[in-house]
């Protein structure tokens, strides 16, 4: 998938996540408010948080989508990870506020919810677990971590939505504090997440390696290249959904700097055609006699 590609479909599914929630957190929060139930009313704020962090992530991918300038060398692409972080906060703001509305129903139960509670959280599961894996899906063929936060954000959020039906299922049998201990659990549900795509972005900003697939790959492709004895070295670094390589190659020893530089930068062009690749430099060194032998 070309990087063009894979930015639009990135962006297209960061926007509906931002509409989808939007009507989420709406049927949530009203049903809930009319049917008294906190557990529902908690998932609709865990909803209002993924409406806030959909739109960071949008914004996100925009910014690391504009090509490199003159104070950007390498271009935006780490804003992806700045765009998870800020998700993160959104979660744990949400899930701090949330808990302290439970905490207080659990001390002061309030009035049995209504059986629409139950039926909104049940219906608000199953479109939550579908965007969740089709967001995995996509994360994975782009390399969005934005994207991958987002599907995060939402197989939690299809997880309280569940847990919320059975704390106002619970009330019906007679345990009233059903629906208070329930929005607690989704709100320590929503912190978890929270950390979780912290930890992510942190790991992002850390430049981490690539996988051993796309290495395995880099290797294979540059090792093909004609003139090439062997890999001496590579490193890989990721910048949000891009891809930099360092490699050392060695050459014969006998070749002019010409034709050594001309073999460099087949490795490079060859390197680059990668999915996901956006920079490469290769440094050639002369092959040990023993290598020409």
């Amino acid at each position: 998938m070309t990087s063009p590609e894979s930015g639009r479909q990135n962006q297209e599914a960061a926007r509906s996540n931002v509409i989808f929630n939007l009507v989420l957190m709406v049927a949530k929060l009203v049903v809930g408010i009319v049917g008294q139930s906190q557990a529902l009313i908690a998932d609709g704020l865990h909803s209002g948080a993924d409406v806030l962090s959909s739109i960071a992530v949008v914004i996100g991918l925009a910014v690391a989508g504009r090509p490199p300038d003159s104070g950007h060398h390498y271009g935006h692409a780490k804003a992806e990870a700045i765009s998870q972080k800020v998700v993160a906060v959104f979660l744990l703001l949400a899930g701090l506020e949330v808990a302290n509305s439970a905490i207080q129903g659990l001390t002061h139960p309030g009035a049995r919810p209504s059986w629409l509670t139950f039926w909104v959280a049940v219906a608000a599961m199953v479109p939550k677990v579908f965007m969740a894996v089709s967001q995995r899906r996509l994360a994975k063929r782009t390399g969005s971590h934005g994207i991958l936060a987002s599907a995060v954000d939402n197989q939690m959020d299809s997880v309280s939505s569940f847990v919320a039906a059975l704390g106002i299922a619970a009330t019906h049998v007679g345990f009233r504090s059903g629906d208070s201990l329930a929005a607690l659990i989704v709100a320590v549900l929503v912190m978890w997440a929270g950390v979780e795509v912290f930890r992510t972005a942190a790991l992002d900003l850390m430049d981490p390696a690539a996988d051993a697939e796309m290495e395995a790959g880099i290797r294979r492709i540059a090792a093909g290249c004609s003139g090439v004895r062997r890999i001496a070295a590579l490193r890989t670094r990721m910048s949000g959904t891009e891809v930099r390589v360092d490699l050392e190659i060695e050459v014969d020893r006998q070749l002019s700097l010409v034709a050594a530089h001309e073999i460099a930068h087949a490795v490079e062009d060859a390197v680059m055609d990668l999915d996901r690749v956006r920079g490469v430099t290769v440094h050639v060194n002369p092959a040990q006699e023993d290598d020409m032998a």
